[in-house]
């Protein structure tokens, strides 16, 4: 009998989630966009080095609309593209093959990064991501300067979704946050890509500041689950979690809200439109899921494999 209970009791679960997250059994939402942004996350994590200039050369090879990554401010004031505010030992090493330290970016110049290799150890979670020897990190201004020069070859013009990072403890003051984020500003204008570039982060912090220093730049609001939060939503429930991220992202006039793939839902996605903001979940990795967020009406995805998202929005005859 109890199993027939426990039985009964995930089915019912099934049928929530079924019903809350399979998009394509309801009326599909209208995006606010024309055509979905396909982004590449960190450039292509899951085919090459991120956050690296070859990883932007694969987003590029598979026609993302937009390129994301991520930026850190160093010791000496420069914009350096890099995940975490500490240096990373797993993808990282030094130049003749030795181990690094766990840093903080904080208390490291542009040039002692750059004398990192960050493109020999290939990351474990990515099966697919092919080494590149020597790989060096970028600065902003480098990233940029490679990007006019890819786009005057392919005749493409890119978009951009930058993220401002911070230690995961919330210890960022309020002056550090300001100061990443007039120095990330400032370089958006240097090379007159502000009509195409998005300052995205998880501390909202960021999006008030963009907003004062150049309202015509585009925001977005990152958003991630607990685990129990995920768990929820996963099995059909945690809609108050949902509309709490609505209120929190439209409260900082965020153009975009972009959470973690499990928020979406059609309902999620229309109140989104109702408020005005685009949705642009992350990190969406497998073809299932791709085709339920478009299904969803979704604005945009953001992928660590550009090919799979590639193939799936734009299908080959």
């Amino acid at each position: 009998m109890k199993k027939i209970q426990l039985i009964r009791i995930c089915l019912i679960l099934v049928c929530f989630t079924l019903y809350f997250t399979n998009c394509a059994t309801l009326e599909t939402p209208n995006r606010l966009r024309k055509t979905i942004d396909l982004q590449g996350h960190r450039g292509a994590r899951g085919l090459k080095p991120e956050n690296t200039w070859p990883a932007f050369e694969e987003a590029i090879k598979y026609k993302m609309v937009t390129l994301e990554l991520d930026t850190v401010l160093t010791k000496d004031k420069r914009i350096v593209i890099h995940h975490d505010s500490d240096t990373n030992p797993i993808i990282c090493q030094n130049a003749n093959g030795t181990e690094i330290k766990k840093t903080s970016l904080y208390e490291l110049t542009l040039a002692e990064l750059q004398s990192y290799d960050c493109g020999s150890k290939k990351n474990p979670n990515f099966p697919k991501q092919i080494p590149v020897p020597g790989t060096k990190l970028l600065s902003l201004e480098e990233f940029f300067e490679k990007v006019i020069l890819a786009e005057k070859k392919s005749k493409e013009v890119y978009e951009f979704n930058i993220e401002t990072k911070f230690p995961d403890d919330g210890s960022a003051p309020d002056s550090l946050v300001k100061e990443h984020t007039e120095k990330l500003i400032q370089i958006i204008e240097k090379y007159k890509v502000v009509e195409r570039s998005t300052i995205q982060s998880f501390d909202l912090r960021t999006l008030t500041f963009s907003k004062s220093k150049n309202a015509k730049i585009k925001t977005s609001a990152l958003f991630v689950p607990t685990y129990f939060q995920g768990f929820l939503m996963t099995i059909g429930f945690g809609n108050g979690y949902r509309e709490t991220i609505l209120s929190a992202a439209k409260d900082k006039q965020a153009d975009i809200i972009s959470p973690y793939f499990l928020y979406v839902t059609p309902k999620f996605v229309k109140e989104s439109h109702d408020k005005g903001m685009l949705v642009i979940p992350w990190t969406v990795n497998t073809e299932k899921e791709m085709k339920r967020l478009v299904s969803c009406g979704v604005d945009g995805i953001i992928s660590d494999y550009p090919d799979i998202l590639d193939s799936v929005v734009r299908p080959k005859p």
